[in-house]
């Protein structure tokens, strides 16, 4: 029976039905007290564990942390990497279309920092664009000086949903890997930017701006008010080829969404088991099926219709239904100036887990490929 089939919840629900039953029955029934209280008390074990198991195994077939037995065990993952599209320099050097950075005022002096001397800063940002007000954490790299002559460039990393920003310090320990990348010279000392990604927090916005202004629009948050913001507050680049968005999971859909659609903004875009269409829920959908904004947030027709300017590595488990069939679809349409690294695992979940190990390596290549962040 396979970990994420219904029978598999067929077969707790029974059992926990049974073991319910049994206890509220006395049953079996015997004849001396302290054996009655020993079965009785064994029944209610029963029935806990089961109800537990239930509930891990429903959530589990809802998000896919695990996607087999032998993941659930610790079984190893065959890796396959494979590079399609076009090269790596033909992506970050062709020239986007859009305005990019160049035009937002980069003020004579930075303002001052919420916690000075601290490398992590956090901020409540409202977006000039959106008018969506958000979390920003924000951290600084080794020696950070704004009055300086050095100009950073910057990461942009996007969380999960149900997700918030610092996750990327507490499970996924991006500012250690960071740091160790830039001691060893692997990749240049960078800004990291962590935005909250879905306004408001409950709802599954998807990363997109609901057609005429009829519901949030994060799209404009991430790709216009953050890079903005951040121009207007750090010492950074506002050359493309200085940006970069991360993400995982439904933000690696982001991330990919981010550079997909904002070539102007950023140079290359890493996607940690994310997926290429919107998946919304049922409580909020505000793409009509069909329109020409279906079209645009669908980016396997982006890629095979008009491939952008913009350099992608992309991770994903052939096991995890949410992000593989999607990413296939996008993998099999790449082609020049669109330039794809892929690593593909043959197994793996959907969870942090199998996320945190290629966050360094896909930093790595970031540092190896896009010229702003070259050591």
């Amino acid at each position: 029976m396979e970990l994420t089939s219904g029978g598999l919840l067929v077969v707790l629900g029974v059992v926990a039905a049974i073991a319910f039953l049994l206890l509220v029955l006395g049953y079996p029934r015997a004849r001396r007290t302290w054996l009655g209280a020993v079965s009785r008390a064994s029944e209610a074990l029963v029935l806990s564990l089961t109800v537990l198991l239930f509930a891990g195994a429903a959530l589990n077939d809802q998000y896919l942390f695990y996607v087999s037995w032998g993941d659930l065990f610790g079984a190893g993952a065959t890796v396959t990497a494979a590079h399609v599209g076009g090269t790596a320099r033909q992506a970050v050097e062709a020239s986007a279309k859009g305005p990019g950075l160049r035009s937002v005022p980069v003020p004579r002096v930075f303002p001052p920092l919420p916690y000075p001397g601290g490398r992590e800063q956090s901020y409540t940002v409202t977006g000039a664009r959106s008018r969506i007000t958000g979390q920003v954490i924000v951290y600084l790299p080794p020696g950070y000086d704004p009055s300086g002559a050095t100009r950073y460039p910057v990461i942009v990393a996007l969380h999960g949903f149900p997700g918030y920003p610092a996750v990327y310090f507490h499970e996924l320990h991006i500012d250690q890997t960071v740091d160790e990348l830039t001691a060893a010279h692997r990749i240049k000392p960078a800004i990291l930017v962590i935005p909250q990604i879905n306004s408001p927090g409950p709802l599954d916005t998807e990363c997109v701006d609901a057609p005429n202004h009829t519901g949030p629009q994060d799209e404009t948050w991430l790709g216009r008010d953050i890079p903005a913001w951040v121009v207007s507050h750090f010492p950074v680049e506002t050359t493309r080829t200085s940006w970069a968005v991360t993400g995982y999971s439904f933000g690696g859909w982001c991330s990919a969404l981010l550079g997909v659609r904002h070539p102007d903004v950023f140079a290359a875009s890493i996607v940690l088991g994310g997926y290429f269409r919107p998946d919304f829920s049922r409580a909020y959908d505000p793409i009509v099926p069909g329109s020409a904004a279906a079209r645009g947030y669908d980016l396997v027709h982006t890629a095979r219709t008009s491939p952008p300017p913009i350099a992608m590595w992309i991770m994903a488990s052939r096991a995890d239904s949410l992000s593989y069939p999607t990413t296939a679809e996008f993998i099999h349409e790449a082609r020049p100036p669109l330039s794809v690294t892929t690593v593909l695992l043959q197994t793996g979940g959907h969870r942090m887990t199998v996320f945190e190990p290629y966050i360094r390596e896909s930093l790595i290549w970031l540092g190896q490929t896009v010229p702003g962040f070259r050591p």
